[in-house]
């Protein structure tokens, strides 16, 4: 098995189960009481704070609009999704199943290949997802938190031990 894998993907792995759980947006209430409660059916407090983990929580109560308008936002014609979001809690088990699995399979260049294009994917999809999310035009002014963050480089450092492991196989030649 690669050395470095064995000591970056569990710690990657750790670092996105970890962030799962800290702040993935902020939401500042732009608009006062009334105004809110009327848009989103929910009286906010000034600043809300949604981790991962709360994400299909918040969309499954009877009083889900602002969370089904946030995945909108990042989803838009999204069907069901209050549903769906509970697929968000496979983040973390994914995260924890490459770092398990890289212990099995580690040295294998096609094992390192698939984490290579799943982690730099998941990356690199999220971020376009990000950049193109039009969160000006809502009342509520979203952030980004560093929960999301972290987890989306924990998947790219997954990614890029995976690619190195994968270059590392195609470069060694087989004795004989």
């Amino acid at each position: 098995m690669n050395r470095m894998s064995n000591i970056v993907i569990p710690v990657m792995a750790i670092l996105i189960f970890v962030s799962f759980f800290l702040p993935w947006v902020d939401i500042q209430s732009q608009a006062i009481g009334k105004i809110t409660r009327v848009l989103t059916g929910e009286q906010l407090p000034l600043m809300q704070r949604i981790s991962g983990f709360q994400v299909p929580i918040l969309a499954n109560r009877q009083d889900s609009k602002l969370m089904i308008t946030l995945i909108q936002l990042f989803n838009p014609g999204v069907q069901d999704a209050d549903k769906k979001s509970y697929l968000i809690w496979g983040i973390p088990l994914l995260g924890l199943v490459i770092a398990i699995a890289n212990y099995i399979w580690g040295r294998n260049k096609w094992f390192n290949l698939a984490i290579a294009v799943s982690g730099i994917m998941i990356f690199a999809i999220a971020v376009q997802k990000l950049i193109t999310a039009d969160l000006d035009k809502m009342v509520m002014n979203v952030n980004i938190a560093p929960g999301l963050w972290l987890t989306l480089f924990g998947y790219l450092g997954i990614g890029l031990c995976g690619l190195a492991g994968f270059i590392k196989g195609i470069s060694i030649k087989p004795k004989g």
